[in-house]
């Protein structure tokens, strides 16, 4: 019998992630305390991967018998290497953050919850699926941890960052459908998931209004926190 989404093996393997990521994120907190710890720790991750997305669209081209899926051809494929190389490369708190992390850290979650790839072999370990749950997992771990670490600080100050490459984003994928003849790519033909409204559009408003929402918040929390220690500080001095 074929994994099923939220069988035994996908919830288990769930569950081992939750921990890992906990005890990780407690751990990192704890220990990294400077900017060079934290930097390797980082690029660690980052590494990782992209080691674990070029394995998945290695072996998706194996299975499909064309090298040119190679190429990433959906949301959470792109983020993958997008943010991986942005990170090995870029610096805190980037402008290229501010678009990429918001498409990373929901593709990651969304995609772990529910991998509709996980039925297809039947064994868990098959190539195509165990590397598409592992790049996944770190694409949803890295974009989480930049945030909890501040290494990129959500903010509606770059609220255009965000449209700008999903504009980007999806003229990518007309570039794959038309030019190099993918079947689809970027879910333009099709709803995400089969007999529901969650097309690329409907899918876009849903990731710029939650992804909105998250730097407002973000930014209260910042100006309480700085009102709070100004506050602290006056007292102290009196």
């Amino acid at each position: 019998m074929n994994p099923e989404i939220f069988g035994w093996q996908h919830l288990t393997y769930l569950s081992i992630v939750f921990v890992l990521t906990i005890v990780s994120y407690v751990l990192i907190l704890k220990y990294a305390k400077t900017e060079k710890s934290l930097n390797i720790i980082l690029k660690i991750v980052a590494v990782l991967l992209l080691l674990s997305v070029v394995w998945n669209r290695i072996s998706i081209a194996i299975k499909n018998n064309n090298a040119l899926y190679f190429i990433p051809n959906s949301f959470c494929g792109l983020s993958s290497f997008l943010l991986s190389i942005s990170v090995l490369i870029g610096k805190r708190d980037c402008k290229f953050f501010h678009f990429i992390c918001y498409l990373a850290f929901i593709g990651g979650l969304v995609t772990l919850i529910y991998p509709d790839f996980i039925e297809q072999n039947e064994s868990f370990f098959y190539s195509a699926t165990i590397s598409g749950l592992l790049h996944h997992t770190f694409l949803f771990y890295l974009s989480l941890l930049m945030s909890i670490t501040k290494w990129y600080i959500p903010t509606i100050k770059k609220w255009y960052a965000l449209p700008i490459g999903l504009c980007c984003t999806m003229t990518y994928g007309v570039f794959l459908i038309t030019a190099l003849g993918f079947n689809d790519a970027m879910i333009i033909k099709q709803p995400i998931l089969d007999g529901t409204i969650l097309t690329w559009w409907v899918m876009g408003i849903i990731v710029i209004i939650d992804s909105y929402i998250a730097m407002c918040v973000f930014d209260y929390f910042n100006v309480w926190r700085k009102k709070n220690n100004k506050q602290r500080k006056t007292k102290e001095n009196e």
